[in-house]
């Protein structure tokens, strides 16, 4: 089993946004990272075991960091 943690980043700014296109954008997002955790990109170097998922909205490019940890059941 595994369970998907965003980052306390991206938690700040999502509390913080008051697009509601955008915030539907994100919980998107968030329903497709639950659903299949692969989806995003994983980042390498000093961001080794963080994914992020890109999410395209006017003219920027929003990135919504996340990471996948592994829980074994005994």
């Amino acid at each position: 089993m595994t369970e998907v943690r965003f980052l306390p980043s991206a938690a700040k700014f999502l509390k913080k946004l008051k697009d509601k296109r955008l915030k539907a954008l994100y919980q998107e997002a968030v329903d497709k990272i639950c659903e299949n955790h692969l989806v995003g990109e994983p980042k390498t170097g000093d961001l080794s075991g963080v994914y992020g998922y890109n999410i395209y909205y006017n003219k920027p490019n929003y990135e919504l960091p996340y990471t996948v940890e592994t829980i074994y059941e005994k």
